[in-house]
């Protein structure tokens, strides 16, 4: 198996080329890769993906094999945190009138006598 891994940054893509050779005799064994291999490829080398943007699938057994094919997938994007405004908290509190003390209502509650 032959394979080239081009990552292009400033477009967010990876492409790979992969490449097995025909199998000739029975005792060769029989390979085959799908997209979801590719993934997992580029996985084990470090690349993260999101999402396929052209798959392919390649094997070695048949009369006609397909040995050759390319996959192009999009990077993911690192997510920027979003700065978030920052709040003054002051310890003051603030009240609509301007006096020191504040108004307090008092209520008065009836007390009742329990019954017996």
């Amino acid at each position: 198996m032959k394979k080239n891994i081009e990552v292009d940054k400033n477009e967010g893509t990876v492409t790979v080329t992969v490449s097995v050779n025909k199998r000739n005799y029975v005792r060769e064994p029989i390979i085959s890769f799908r997209t979801k291999d590719i993934s997992v490829l580029l996985e084990k080398e470090g690349i993260d993906v999101e999402s396929c943007l052209q798959n392919d699938t390649i094997y070695n057994d048949g009369s006609s094999p397909k040995m050759k094919g390319v996959w192009v997938f999009k990077l993911k994007q690192d997510k920027k945190p979003s700065q978030k405004p920052s709040i003054d908290i002051s310890t003051k509190k603030s009240s609509l009138t301007n006096e020191e003390e504040s108004d307090k209502i008092k209520s008065k509650t009836k007390t009742s006598k329990k019954r017996k």
